[in-house]
């Protein structure tokens, strides 16, 4: 892990949240977790760019079409009552369950085809599969 990643996954685990915007970092922290800040500014070109690169839309897995990706601000609290600090490494390990899924249907990953696209649009990622999005377009 980078000093660039250990910074963000510090400031995440402190319930801080942060967010690009153009060349700057947003950035809140509670008060207890300020001093993570300074490792922030000393690593802010790299931590700019593990921040845009987990912002970056992944390949749809074959059989689903995106709709919309518009990831929510963490943490963000979904269904199953679990705490999402990171929307996009959710989104990536949820479209690669949903492309297993879809490709071996008998292969269990621990959720069904709706639930897994249930659980994408919690995170603000909307996806349908390719039949029903090809249906809808008509």
């Amino acid at each position: 892990m980078t000093p660039a990643e250990q910074a963000i996954e510090c400031i995440e685990f402190a319930r801080g949240l942060l967010a690009v915007h153009g060349e700057r970092i947003r950035c809140r922290l509670p008060e207890d977790a300020a001093h993570l800040l300074e490792e922030l500014l000393v690593h802010r070109d790299e931590v700019l760019l593990v921040l845009r690169q987990r912002d970056d839309v992944p390949a749809m897995p074959a059989g689903v079409r995106l709709v919309r990706w518009k990831q929510k601000e963490a943490p963000l609290l979904i269904e199953t009552g679990a705490v999402v600090t990171d929307p996009g490494l959710f989104a990536t390990t949820t479209l690669r369950q949903l492309q297993i899924a879809l490709k071996n249907p008998k292969r269990w990953v621990g959720w069904t085809v709706p639930q897994l696209i249930e659980r994408l649009a919690q995170v603000g990622v909307v996806v349908t599969p390719s039949s029903e999005a090809e249906s809808n377009d008509n």
